[in-house]
């Protein structure tokens, strides 16, 4: 170890000392919240990034579909939904250790770490010929990105108080239609690339792949891995955002696997009914995929296909505003209003699967309000922290 790293460390024992001496200190509220601001500052425009260019990524393979990658790779529609499952399986598997090297690794370094793979296997895509080549890059792509939702949970939870995080947790749910609209803008502007040997599908994953590749340099600088080493605060605010978050009685780093800790939660029946509502709401989740070729059937052109999902991302945002925004002002009401806004999902595949195919309108009602689910899911992430 080099006397930088023997300074880093002292200075961070040194801080948590401090801590623990003031640890009953009162806190200034006007205090606390400059320094809840300053927090604000650096890490929701990181967080907010990051959540809008992972779900800009995992819509490339569903706008793909409308831009030439099924003839251009040989799919046929069995393939192609393959593409979309081995991605949330890789996504599943890898989870739990994804959450294991969060507790042991600087959370920083380690979503910066996963964002440049991914960068490098979303560029890769446009190298495919076959079905093969692509599962092979969609499951690095899903083993990467599942260390993002937990990974800034984590964060949330080691810089904010419980009643905190639910709009921050909101605010980057808000970049799922942001990256909607992005990605039916770039996907316009690609259908209108006319190079020899280089189809619009490939310039799609060309360009999320380096705005991934940006990103994944950001994080490795500016990303902090936790309140005792933030790079924006000075060593006195350092304590004093530790002491902002003692009401979560979560602590803010702990590197050791504790068992009596894993099995007091999977005996808790709320652990599983996290787990329920997150695998149901997901079914959803996966129709994503499937999106632009659903909205494409209704009789629509693949350009106005692409401009179409614009208008999902802005019902999606204003969505997920109205429902973070009524749970901000309704005390305990979070539970209730996911509940509810998950009714439009119901009714939205009810009237796909109901309504004359003729009635394209109706039909794409329908589509727009399969999307709605995802407030109710942001909501679920903000209460099990």
């Amino acid at each position: 170890m080099d006397n930088n790293e023997k300074g880093s460390s002292k200075s961070n024992i040194s801080e948590l000392e401090l801590f623990a001496d003031n640890g009953d200190a009162v806190l200034d509220p006007a205090e606390a919240s400059r320094i809840r601001k300053k927090i604000d500052y650096v890490l929701m425009p990181l967080m907010c990034t990051l959540y809008f260019i992972q779900y800009l990524d995992k819509s490339t393979l569903g706008s793909s579909s409308i831009l030439g990658i099924l003839t251009a790779t040989h799919l046929d529609a069995n393939e192609y939904n393959w593409l979309s499952t081995v991605f949330y399986l890789s996504y599943l598997v890898f989870e739990y250790p994804q959450n294991l090297a969060l507790q042991r690794f600087p959370v920083g370094k380690w979503l910066s770490l996963n964002i440049f793979i991914w960068s490098v296997a979303l560029c890769c895509h446009a190298a495919c010929r076959n079905f093969r080549e692509l599962v092979v890059v969609r499951i690095i792509l899903g083993m990467c990105e599942g260390s993002i939702t937990a990974g800034f949970l984590l964060v949330s939870s080691m810089f904010y108080t419980r009643n905190e995080q639910m709009l921050r947790v909101g605010y980057w749910y808000l970049m799922n239609g942001t990256a909607q609209i992005a990605t039916g803008f770039i996907s316009f502007g690609v259908l209108h690339i006319q190079t020899s040997g280089f189809q619009p599908w490939q310039w799609l994953m060309i360009i999320t792949g380096i705005l991934s590749f940006i990103t994944a340099a950001a994080f490795w600088f500016l990303f902090p891995d936790s309140p005792t080493t933030a790079w924006f605060l000075t060593p006195e605010e350092r304590v004093t955002a530790i002491q902002r978050v003692k009401v979560n009685q979560t602590g803010v780093g702990n590197k050791h696997f504790k068992k009596e800790q894993f099995y007091e939660a999977i005996r808790d029946p709320k652990t599983w009914g996290f787990a329920l509502f997150s695998g149901i709401s997901n079914v959803t989740n996966s129709i994503s995929a499937q999106s632009p070729l659903i909205t494409a059937s209704f009789g629509f052109t693949y350009l106005q296909t692409s401009l179409l999902g614009i208008v999902g991302g802005l019902i999606e945002i204003c969505t997920i505003w109205t429902g973070v925004n009524i749970c901000a002002r309704i005390p305990n009401s979070r539970a209730y209003i996911g509940a509810i806004y998950i009714l439009p999902n119901i009714v939205g595949l009810l009237m796909v699967n109901l309504i004359n195919w003729n009635d394209r309108i109706a039909l794409l009602a329908g589509q727009y309000l399969n999307g709605l689910g995802t407030t109710s899911f942001g909501k679920v992430e903000s209460i099990h922290r």
